[in-house]
């Protein structure tokens, strides 16, 4: 006579991401298995009070920015400008970037820190890596982004986000180094703040959902894979070839992905852009050169200005972080 537990064990879920207990349990309110299908929701934060802690700061000429510290002398956060922030005008222009998204019809939510002592929070792509069944939170390699993690946890504890893991211990990895290619192949690129137990950690927890992860060398002077990589449409990708190497770009034209090309005489993080849908993307209205080439591979670009933004360190694609995306 079976026991009451083999009994039972006919209800036994044996991967849970197989499983349509998953989607019953947890509902289809979130994830991204591709970087250009239709955004449904996202997060943001809009520079706020935290930006006046600049004023505490120096200008260094070693390291060309206005650099905070803490009074143990860790970097809080840095500006790329001899000049204070203008708060009125990062709010501007973080506005005119939401408004634009809205009118995509994207459900916006905000993270928000009530201490308003993290300073670099605008950057909400890297506080997180979302995955077609849920959020990787990261852990950051610089002590400005250590608050982060602590505000995203309880976002995505709220929104009812399952949380499948985080990057823990001596591993760091950023949000802006990762892409979701497909539904089955993610790319990270290794950099200054992206190290090989980050890397070994991200490749672990992406097993569990079967996607492979593709991993890019960076030069030092660049932090994110998205200064130089970023799909535009269902088959096309914006790419800065005199950054990315060889073998990348050849494996994107193997895998049938049409490159085009980011102008060098266009501003720096003019890569930085994000597919609203495939073949759509809001774009720095600075990049001018790369916008026609945009145009002319029959994508529909919608400018914005973030040249204040982009003091902080970041453009657009660090702005913004997909909550959810359909896939294509």
């Amino acid at each position: 006579m079976a026991t009451l537990q083999m009994y039972m064990d006919q209800s036994r879920i044996d991967n849970m991401f197989e499983s349509e207990v998953y989607e019953e349990v947890w509902g289809k309110q979130f994830g991204v298995d591709n970087s250009v299908g239709k955004i449904r929701k996202i997060l943001l934060h809009c520079p706020g009070e935290e930006i006046k802690q600049l004023a505490q700061g120096a200008y260094e000429e070693e390291a060309g920015a206005r650099i905070l510290k803490s009074e143990n002398g860790r970097i809080r956060n840095y500006w790329k400008d001899e000049k204070l922030p203008d708060l009125g005008l990062l709010q501007e222009q973080h506005h005119a970037m939401a408004e634009l998204l809205e009118k995509e019809g994207i459900e916006i939510h905000y993270l928000i820190d009530p201490t308003n002592y993290w300073t670099n929070l605008t950057f909400t792509r890297d506080v997180a890596l979302m995955t077609p069944k849920g959020a990787i939170l990261t852990r950051f390699a610089m002590y400005f982004h250590q608050g982060d993690t602590y505000y995203t946890q309880k976002f995505l504890a709220e929104q009812n986000i399952p949380i499948l893991g985080a990057i823990q211990g001596k591993g760091t990895v950023e949000g802006g180094s990762f892409s979701m290619l497909d539904p089955h192949t993610a790319i990270i690129g290794r950099s200054v703040r992206i190290n090989d137990e980050g890397i070994a950690q991200l490749r672990t927890l992406l097993s569990y959902q079967n996607i492979d992860l593709i991993v890019i060398d960076m030069p030092a002077y660049y932090i994110h894979l998205d200064e130089a990589f970023v799909p535009v449409d269902k088959n096309k990708v914006l790419v800065s070839t005199f950054i990315l190497p060889h073998w990348f770009l050849h494996m994107l034209q193997e895998k049938g992905y049409e490159l085009i090309e980011t102008d060098r005489d266009d501003p720096m993080l003019t890569n930085n852009c994000i597919a609203l849908e495939p073949g759509k993307v809001l774009f720095s209205a600075k990049g001018v050169k790369t916008m026609k080439n945009l145009e002319k591979a029959g994508i529909d670009v919608i400018p914005v200005d973030i040249t204040e933004i982009n003091k902080l360190g970041g453009g657009i694609h660090c702005s913004t972080l997909p909550l959810l995306r359909d896939s294509i």
